[in-house]
């Protein structure tokens, strides 16, 4: 029986009514019945966000940040369970595939058996294996819009080997179609042409139609969008993260042979790679450039394209860190943490923005409480939520000051030779939140 907690039903609107999962578990984890179904479309739109870019931007008020959009698409109700389901059984075949090649190790997101470990685990060990070799060089990188670019018969290939198989079962199959051949439609569209969700919830809507045929009579006269490129797999499915993981196979493991060659490590998170060899093992320079080349090469072999931008190598020694190619660039940026060689603290745009959202909201408050003449302050409850001691238990992972506490916490304790910082970045929050309301905040730090 399936795990009922991990199952939950969501409650977004799609083109099928919401479904749970005791009523969708036989059809689900039946292979003839996935190898014939029906993939609805995927629903597609546009998160922006703001990116912390180091340097003012004359473009947007001077301030350090750019815009930067992110492509997901989200699938229907029964879709989603599917989709979830054989993700698990993916994720259980790779696991057992990467402890038969040595790589359990390397390979840090999108795990089943990673439950209860983060970013914050994995940084910690990276910089603490630093430190611990006593001098070391580094490699990191990332890979340019990842889930874009991946090959499709590269990944038909990766997943053959994960599963051991010589051909993919039907199931299996229609499973890895709707991925890569999938269709969708613009969320702006589908709000022009039915209404907005809000508009519909209103309405006390469950779904866009009340049934799928009246779906199916909408899609004869506006036809689907699909992708007819031989790559890309849409970020936002059940499964995709586990898609994206076992596609890198081939590139994880010549990575591995070099770390094993010059007795180091190898981590990969998501498209984000580390390779860190100790000094010792490395005999000038020109070795280490010589290695970085063959990399890139390996990338390219994969059809992995690795972002320019985001990639660098770097020596550490007598507890600096310097950029090989940039003497002037003297720390490490891992995983949202920065290492100098000595200290650690949390990358700058995350209290730049834990504090800039602050004042977004402690004005927003403000300016309501004054405008409708009110005797107390509005927002109260997510102002102190979100941005005081008070939020530390909030929901599941609490606010951002819990992020802080938790960092500190581990880094103290698996890398207890570095000096680390998460805290003394935020000491002074109850101060610059008080400032902005004008008054006493009665709790404590």
């Amino acid at each position: 029986m399936l795990d009922r907690e991990r199952y939950r039903t969501k409650k977004y609107l799609h083109f099928d009514h919401r479904v749970k999962i005791e009523n969708a578990e036989s059809y689900v984890t039946n292979p003839s019945k996935i190898e014939k179904h029906s993939f609805l479309p995927l629903i597609h739109y546009v998160s922006s966000f703001e990116k912390n870019i180091g340097v003012k931007n004359p473009d947007y008020d001077n301030r350090p940040v750019k815009p930067k959009n992110r492509d997901i698409m989200y699938a229907g109700h029964w879709d989603n369970f599917i989709y979830k389901y054989y993700s698990e059984k993916l994720n259980d075949s790779y696991n057992e595939y990467l402890i038969n090649v040595n790589l359990n190790d390397c390979i840090t997101a999108y795990r089943n058996n990673m439950i209860g470990k983060s970013n914050i685990d994995f940084a910690a060990e990276i910089i603490n294996q630093i430190v611990d070799y006593g001098g070391a060089y580094i490699l990191v990188g990332d890979f340019t819009s990842y889930f874009d670019k991946i090959d499709h018969l590269l990944l038909k290939e990766s997943l053959k080997k994960v599963l051991n198989v010589p051909r993919l079962k039907k199931d299996w199959f229609n499973i890895f179609r709707s991925v890569t051949k999938y269709g969708y439609y613009e969320k702006d569209f589908l709000t022009k042409m039915i209404g907005s969700d809000k508009e519909l919830k209103v309405q006390k809507k469950r779904s866009y139609f009340n049934q799928i045929s009246d779906f199916r009579i909408f899609q004869k006269k506006h036809s689907t969008e699909k992708n007819k490129k031989t790559y890309g797999i849409p970020q936002g499915t059940a499964i995709s993260a586990v898609f994206a993981n076992i596609y890198a196979l081939n590139f994880d493991l010549e990575l591995k042979k070099i770390a094993d060659n010059y007795s180091g490590i190898y981590r990969r998170y998501s498209d984000d790679f580390v390779l860190i060899m100790p000094r010792k093992s490395i005999n000038n320079d020109q070795e280490i450039w010589n290695i970085e080349k063959h990399i890139r090469r390996l990338a390219s072999e994969c059809e992995i394209i690795i972002q320019e931008d985001k990639t660098g190598l770097y020596s550490y020694k007598s507890q600096e860190v310097i950029k090989l190619d940039n003497s002037k660039v003297k720390r490490l940026d891992y995983l949202g943490f920065i290492f100098d060689g000595k200290t650690v603290k949390m990358r700058g745009k995350s209290p730049y923005k834990f504090y800039r959202k602050a004042k977004q909201l402690t004005e927003l408050a403000q300016s309501r409480k004054e405008d409708k003449q009110l005797n107390y302050l509005p927002y109260r409850k997510s102002i102190y939520g979100l941005y005081t001691d008070l939020g530390t238990s909030r929901g599941e992972f609490g606010n951002f000051i819990s992020y802080a506490k938790r960092a500190q916490r581990k880094f103290d304790e698996l890398s207890p030779l570095t000096k680390n910082m998460m805290m003394k970045q935020i000491r002074n929050r109850k101060k610059k939140l008080e400032k902005m309301l004008g008054v006493k905040i009665h709790t404590k730090i």
